[in-house]
């Protein structure tokens, strides 16, 4: 998508399109994000779309000071992690009934490749996560990591190559 400057008309029939056409252009790249940070696909799906309100209403007042797709990095990921903080909350607010916690669950899906890199994925940070996502699954820049999280370019690569060695690593582990 090009990105050029948003503008628009006063009776908003343009920013519905262009709307509409970043919803169908990003979609794909956002949720795969957002899933490296909330790992879960109906989680995701839910901050997605929350993503997608945020932006309907704050379009508007996009400066076009960054490209479109840093700007919806950075507020896909704050919706990632405000629905963390949200879900921390409930966890601690929660009453235990038999202070049995089941860990047979996370383990019944051993052999599925998909599972296995969830599983691993769960052990690197939120910080870790959302830089690993971005460039293992979509392929974005290091640069433009750089710029989305506000970081320098060679911390990033330096994360990258973190992640990529704690996931092999975490792999290797659940082989044996």
């Amino acid at each position: 998508m090009q990105n050029d400057p948003i503008t628009h008309q006063k009776d908003g029939r343009d920013l519905k399109k262009f709307f509409e056409s970043i919803v169908s252009e990003y979609s794909p790249m956002l949720y795969a994000h957002i899933r490296t940070i909330v790992i879960q696909h109906d989680q995701a799906d839910d901050v997605l779309q929350e993503t997608w309100i945020k932006v309907w209403f704050a379009l508007p007042a996009f400066r076009s000071e960054s490209t479109i797709s840093t700007w919806l990095y950075r507020v896909a990921t704050n919706e990632a992690l405000q629905y963390l903080r949200k879900q921390k909350w409930k966890k601690f607010f929660s009453i235990k009934t038999d202070g049995i916690r089941d860990d047979r669950k996370v383990f019944q899906y051993e052999s599925d490749p998909v599972k296995e890199l969830e599983q691993a994925i769960k052990h690197l940070t939120i910080h870790q996560r959302k830089i690993f996502g971005m460039r293992y699954f979509n392929d974005t820049p290091f640069a433009e990591i750089a710029k989305v999280l506000g970081l320098a370019e060679g911390t990033v690569k330096s994360t990258y190559h973190q992640c990529v060695k704690k996931i092999e690593d975490q792999l290797v582990k659940n082989v044996r």
